[in-house]
């Protein structure tokens, strides 16, 4: 009996979770994982095959992923030149994990930042970058 191939589900997880700003341990929390089987669900060195739990919640975030794209997108068609921001960590509350902090409010909207400002500059608009001001209090 041939082994089955999962290259291209791993593949597209490692690119996937790239490309929405997770890390390991974030798939791994957020798919109640441990990091040592994302590691090994992303890997073409473990003949195993990819979790499903893990490919949903990628799934869904990707979804939400290309939603946050598209909104920006079309928030600044036919503009040509725009400033996009990013946020900090410090401008959130103290009491969130730091996996939550760096998942959930920062680097998910940075890279939907980066991957809108590709798209924007390939339509011709000049992108400059800015942090969101810190709010007072």
């Amino acid at each position: 009996m041939a082994e089955e191939d999962w290259s291209e589900a791993k593949a597209w997880m490692r690119a996937t979770r790239e490309r929405i700003g997770m890390t390991q341990h974030d798939v791994a929390v957020l798919a109640n994982l441990t990091v040592d089987m994302v590691k090994k669900y992303e890997s073409e060195k473990y003949r195993i095959q990819p979790s499903d739990r893990m490919r949903e919640m990628l799934e869904h975030y990707l979804a939400e992923h290309r939603r946050a794209v598209a909104a920006i997108v079309e928030r600044h068609r036919g503009e040509t030149r725009v400033t996009l921001s990013f946020s900090r960590v410090s401008d959130l509350p103290d009491d969130m994990p730091d996996w939550i902090k760096s998942e959930s409010s920062v680097k998910r909207h940075a890279d939907a930042v980066r991957e809108a400002a590709v798209l924007l500059e390939a339509e011709g608009v000049a992108i400059t970058y800015t942090y969101m001001p810190e709010e007072t209090k």
